[in-house]
Formats: C-alpha cells, sequence, structure tokens
C-alpha cells in the first residue's frame, strides 16, 4: 500500500510539497516557498544558516532526511542519510514556487526533472539567480522516459508552460499510478503538449492538479463550454511584429526571463522587420544555451567584457547605440534595471510590460513601478499573458483523465475545480495522508 501525504501549497499559490511513500521509499515533489511573502528582501538570511532560517519562516517544510546534519539537527530533525527509507526528490519546472528550496538540500539528495529543466537551472546558477546555491546531484529526465528510485517509478511527461523544461509526472507506487500535473496551459506555443500529457495519463487513480486560475473568480466549471481566451502567445507575437513596424523609436520589454522560447520567436520578427533584439546578460544566456543560432545583442550599457561562457563572442549593444539609433532596438529589461530608463526616456516609444516582475498589485513594488513610468511621462501597455490554464482546460483535463480520485491544490479556492469525469475530489488538510490501497 502506498500513501499520499500532503505538506503544504494546499491553498496557496506556492511551495506545493507531496509526498509519495512506500514501504521503503519516499518521493517528494515539488520544492519550491511557499508563503513567499514572509521573506523580506530588507533582512539579510544568515550565512550557512539560510535552511533553517527559511524553514523557521515557514517558507520551507520541515521534513526528515533532506537536509545538512547541523540544520537538521537545530530544527529537531534526522539529517540526510539517517531515514529507514530512500528519499528522492522530482521537481516539474524551474518556477520559484517550484523550485525555490533546492539550494537548502542536502548536496547528495537525489533531485530528477526534465533535462531541458536541468539545462535552464544550471544557467541559472551560472547567471546567480538561484537562491543559497546551486543543488549538486541533479539528475536529467528525458521527456516520456522514466526513472525508478527504490520501489517508486517515475515517469517524465511534458507539458506546456511559460518556463521551457516544464513536465508533469506519473508516478507508480504499489501498482497505483499517481498523475501529477505540475502547472500547465493552452495559450502557449504547444497546446498539443499539454493536451498529449491528458491522454498519457488517462485512467489515473490519483490525479493532484494545479489551479491557479480559478483562484480569484467565481466559476460555474461543470457548465463551462470551450476556451474563451482571445489572447495567445501566437497573437502577442503578431503584436510584437506590428509595434516593430509602427512604433518610430525603442520598445522596450518587461519579459519574465525564464520564458525563453517567446524571446526566440521575438527574436526572428523583430530581424525581419529591421530590429535587433538586445538582451540583458541573463535572459541572453538563457536564450544561447537553447537557441545558440538565434542573432541578438547582449545589452551592456557602458560596455565592457561578457563573461558568461555562452555569451563568449555575442555582439555588445551599448547605450548609446540606442540612442543614436532607437528605431532599430528592442530592448528587454528586468525590473531590478529599471532606473536605466531615465538615460533613455527621451527615445523610448513602447514600454511593455509581459510578465515580468512585479507581476500585480499584491507586490509592493508594483504601483511604485507604474508610477515611475507615467512619471517618466513613458507610453506603457500590459499584455502579460499568465501561464495557467483557464478554468475550462482545467476542468477539461480532469474530463480526459477521468482519475478515481482528484485533488486540486495551488489554488486560493481548489474546491471550484471538479468534474462530473472525477471518481472522488478531495480536499486535503495539511500533513492529510490519503492511501491507495
Amino acid at each position: 500500500m502506498s500513501n499520499v501525504i500532503f505538506l503544504s501549497g494546499l491553498r496557496e499559490i506556492g511551495g506545493t510539497v507531496v509526498a509519495v511513500e512506500t514501504d521503503t521509499t519516499i518521493c517528494y515533489f515539488d520544492f519550491g516557498f511557499a508563503y513567499a511573502d514572509r521573506i523580506d528582501n530588507k533582512v539579510n538570511l544568515r550565512k550557512g544558516m539560510e535552511a533553517f532560517d527559511y524553514v523557521k519562516l515557514g517558507v520551507l517544510n520541515a521534513i526528515d532526511g533532506i537536509y545538512e546534519p547541523e540544520i537538521a539537527y537545530k530544527l529537531g530533525l534526522k539529517a540526510y542519510g539517517e531515514t529507514d527509507k530512500k528519499i528522492f526528490i522530482i521537481i516539474s519546472h524551474m518556477h520559484i514556487d517550484h523550485m525555490g528550496g533546492l539550494g537548502a538540500l542536502h548536496q547528495d539528495v537525489p533531485v530528477y526533472m526534465s533535462a531541458d529543466s536541468a539545462k535552464l537551472y544550471h544557467e541559472l546558477g551560472v547567471m546567480g539567480e538561484l537562491e543559497i546555491r546551486e543543488h549538486k546531484n541533479v539528475l536529467p529526465i528525458d521527456y516520456d522516459a522514466s526513472v525508478t528510485f527504490g520501489d517508486i517509478k517515475v515517469t517524465c511527461v511534458q507539458v506546456d508552460h511559460d518556463v521551457i523544461g516544464a513536465c508533469g509526472f506519473l508516478i507508480e507506487a504499489d501498482g497505483k499510478m499517481i498523475c501529477y500535473t505540475g502547472d500547465y496551459r493552452y495559450h502557449g506555443y504547444h497546446p498539443e503538449i499539454s493536451a498529449a500529457f491528458a491522454e498519457k495519463c488517462k485512467g489515473a487513480d490519483l490525479m493532484i492538479s494545479e489551479g491557479v486560475t480559478i483562484s480569484s473568480v467565481d466559476v460555474d466549471m461543470l457548465s463551462l463550454e470551450g476556451p474563451v481566451r482571445d489572447r495567445t502567445e501566437l497573437t502577442l507575437l503578431e503584436d510584437m511584429k506590428n509595434h516593430a513596424k509602427e512604433e518610430e523609436q525603442l520598445i522596450v520589454i518587461n519579459n519574465y526571463n525564464r520564458n525563453v522560447e517567446r524571446i526566440h520567436r521575438f527574436i526572428e520578427v523583430l530581424a525581419r522587420a529591421g530590429r535587433t533584439m538586445v538582451l540583458e546578460p541573463e535572459q541572453a544566456d538563457y536564450v544561447a544555451a537553447f537557441y545558440p543560432e538565434d542573432e541578438f545583442a547582449v545589452y551592456l550599457p557602458e560596455g565592457g567584457e561578457l563573461k558568461a561562457p555562452l555569451l563568449k563572442g555575442r555582439p555588445v549593444a551599448i547605450r548609446k547605440m540606442l540612442l543614436d539609433n532607437p528605431e532599430k532596438y528592442v530592448l528587454q529589461q528586468d525590473y531590478k534595471h529599471i532606473y536605466e530608463l531615465f538615460e533613455l526616456e527621451s527615445v523610448i516609444s513602447l514600454y511593455l510590460h509581459m510578465d515580468g516582475a512585479p507581476l500585480g498589485d499584491y507586490d509592493p513594488s508594483y504601483a511604485k513601478f507604474y508610477s515611475l513610468l507615467e512619471n517618466l511621462g513613458i507610453n506603457f501597455e500590459r499584455c502579460g499573458l499568465g501561464g495557467h490554464a483557464e478554468p475550462y482546460y482545467l476542468r477539461h483535463t480532469v474530463d480526459v483523465i477521468e482519475p478515481k480520485i482528484l485533488v486540486p491544490l495551488h489554488s486560493f479556492r481548489p474546491e471550484q475545480l471538479v468534474s462530473d469525469h472525477a471518481g472522488k475530489i478531495i480536499l486535503p488538510e495539511i500533513g492529510q495522508t490519503i492511501k491507495l490501497s
């Protein structure tokens, strides 16, 4: 008999941690930040005590068998290697609420993820965008390939999401099949991938599904008919093509830099319009890792040397080039560098906020961000798409899979995800166990 234990991330968007446990083995998924609003960037984590601090904040879970000895003992836990059962972790995708805690783990804990996620994860480490440190024991899995650890078998099944490498999992334990969706969408470049995921998971004994888009609106799931979304990645691409032709000066985009395929496609349409895509070093590195043939420039405002190995030999764009010929460029810029707009404001035609931080008015930086754009007199447009399946597709996926048990989570209102094709719907509490016998 196998047990499925729900540790966190049930009624919030973030921090999903679930355990599948057999007589010999425990598989945890995912391992990101819960209650991330408890992290105050004005307060420094203590050097060497980051994992302890995160657990005390409630951002990470107090779990036996995953932390370094000095951290585990201080928390009253067993360290990695001290439990009776083998432990491993699987990660669905490279968003902080699903993988942000990896740097807190004992470096020997086996962590499996898709091969694409593993590549992106390493580059995040190269560019200094990981929390605490890069985890060393990352084991890549190809899509549709399986790995057996102890007596648990895991198959990596690709989904389409707004980060490259995203996958869900089929987990086989004691003759039972558990399906975990991770996060997915149907309005991206590859809706057929998310559709194929549902087909591959048909008949699961237990389905664990995200429900982000039913968090803040009332939805009658059973009455929904067909998708209602007008805007997709393809329409955004078309909009970018038109902006490139119509705007007379510089276009600036604030894109979530792990959405690598979006930038890859922008590079192509912008080149046809006679514009060069100019990327900040982090974004440039991630694009180069997956699309080495793409032609773009790297933004170093004052010039200098590109240090990241994948960027050696790439052309550099300096501020003066954008000021002298703004109509020839589109600049990608993270919010953390927004004060660079003070130097460029005179030549900016349009600023496009497309899924980069700050994401919404729940973030204290959001009001400051838009106030700054208004004070500078910059023409701006919010055109983000989000990365999560709309309610119709959440239900449609359940309808296709027809699980014996459905567990909705990763939502402020998971109870809204219902389907006539699920045998039973369970809304677990923190720490609750479902026994699959």
